[in-house]
């Protein structure tokens, strides 16, 4: 398997292309009783922002630690179905952002429901799969938002080349991709987060968010507060890029994240330029390498970088793959080094 990782704000690494499988090593036989959780993965990481790495100007470090576990459950069905969780878990090691000063953060756990292999085209080694998940409201942020539950569904196509005539797999390049678009409903118990509308009492005000994905897709909101008003529903598209030899993966990840709030009413008030549907667009890039130990274990590195889709002036496209028209506080940009086991 293959793992390529982000931030514990942004991503697990194992997650993030586990759905593209661009190693494809055979693994030692499991028992029989462990052969349904075969996928199932854990994962310890470590995470720097960018902030970490200046002494002058304005700066705001940040450094995690993360416990990852996404246990998988093979249903053996024709359609490749089963049934996928994530617990997620980190630690701050830097002063906290929020005003209570929590170090500990539980993200939203997921429910998912995944065909990885609805139809297959072999000549062109095509494969098409589709994900339906429940998020469970555990993250601090998402209670403060009053979110009840999120509903993702959507599509994904993958496929993988290989290149040259070796008779050793291991000397063979090994090209795979994934495109993925997902749509997201957020159900909520009202419509603006906190006690009253434009409350922030208990927002990160520098975490770029969590947000990971794998096999089940990933959620088009973050783990942060953001705007007073709540999402309504998001669209999320995807395509994931990896290139393996023998032990080694590099990856590059791109998303692209359009999250819409939820309708408020004009009044007297309003002003004559304001929508009356607010709107978010995020990017997201991702590039890591990966070394498979073995089988079961493998060591993750890279950079990650979840930020706004505009600069701050809000006139063009920031660079996807590295903050560099944004403050260093912000920890948009962020390292990553992780170890990875799985089934």
């Amino acid at each position: 398997m293959f793992a390529l990782g982000a931030s514990s704000a942004q991503a697990s690494p194992t997650d993030a292309v586990a759905a593209v499988s661009t190693n494809q090593q055979e693994k030692t036989p499991l028992p029989s009783w462990m052969k349904k959780f075969a996928g199932s993965s854990a994962e310890l990481g470590n995470y720097f922002g960018t902030s970490v790495f200046y002494t002058n100007g304005y700066t705001d470090p940040y450094v995690s630690t993360s416990l990852y576990l996404r246990p998988n459950y093979d249903l053996g069905t024709r359609f490749k179905l089963s049934v996928n969780a994530r617990l997620y878990f980190e630690r701050e090691w830097t002063q906290p952002d929020n005003p209570l000063g929590r170090r500990f953060y539980p993200y939203d756990g997921w429910l998912s429901l995944v065909a990885r292999n609805l139809a297959q085209w072999t000549p062109a080694r095509l494969t098409l799969g589709a994900t339906a998940r429940l998020t469970i409201p555990l993250s601090y942020e998402s209670r403060y938002a009053h979110l009840l539950t999120a509903v993702t569904v959507g599509p994904s196509l993958g496929g993988e080349l290989i290149f040259g005539r070796a008779p050793d797999p291991d000397k063979r390049w090994r090209f795979s991709f994934m495109l993925l678009a997902q749509f997201t409903k957020y159900v909520h118990s009202q419509d603006f987060r906190g006690v009253t509308p434009g409350d922030t009492s208990n927002c990160r005000d520098f975490a770029p968010g969590a947000v990971s994905f794998g096999p089940d897709g990933a959620p088009a909101a973050s783990d942060t507060c953001g705007g007073p008003i709540n999402p309504s529903f998001g669209v999320r598209s995807a395509i994931v890029l990896g290139l393996a030899r023998g032990k080694w993966t590099l990856g590059m990840t791109m998303l692209v994240d359009n999250t819409f709030l939820h309708y408020v009413a004009p009044d007297m008030y309003t002003d004559i330029h304001a929508v009356d549907r607010g709107r978010e667009d995020t990017t997201w890039g991702i590039i890591g390498l990966t070394y498979s130990v073995n089988d079961h274990f493998a060591v993750n590195a890279g950079i990650s970088s979840q930020q706004p889709a505009l600069d701050s002036r809000v006139q063009g496209l920031r660079f996807p793959f590295f903050d560099s028209s944004g403050g260093n506080a912000n920890n948009f940009t962020q390292a990553f080094l992780s170890l990875t086991g799985t089934l």
